[in-house]
């Protein structure tokens, strides 16, 4: 008579469940971290919110309202077709330009 070996008498593990019924140790793990977020989802965001106005740095001084510093333009010329080709309020504001003498108009 073959001796044939059950496994599950042995302890092995098949499929989800350990022979005691018990989830294995990652999905106990899992389960647990789950159960533990929904129960403390508004504590942990109160936390959260806490800590970066304790931690973080402000996000102030950024954006075109507070740049100090606008740099020199690359171009000191405005031709025919810069004028012809832009709209009219830019059009307006290169003519102004070129009148005061802040840049020159060739043709």
């Amino acid at each position: 008579m073959a001796r044939t070996t059950d496994s599950s008498k042995f302890g092995a593990n098949n499929g989800d469940k350990s022979p005691k019924g018990r989830l294995l140790t990652a999905e106990a793990r899992r389960e647990y971290q789950r159960e533990y977020y929904k129960k403390h989802k508004e504590k942990a965001k109160e936390y959260q919110r806490l800590y970066n106005l304790t931690h973080k740095k402000k996000r102030g001084g950024r954006g075109k309202a507070n740049f100090v510093c606008p740099r020199d333009a690359a171009r000191m010329t405005f031709n025919t077709c810069d004028l012809m080709n832009s709209p009219v309020e830019k059009t307006l504001k290169m003519l102004e330009k070129i009148i005061s003498g802040e840049r020159l108009f060739t043709m």
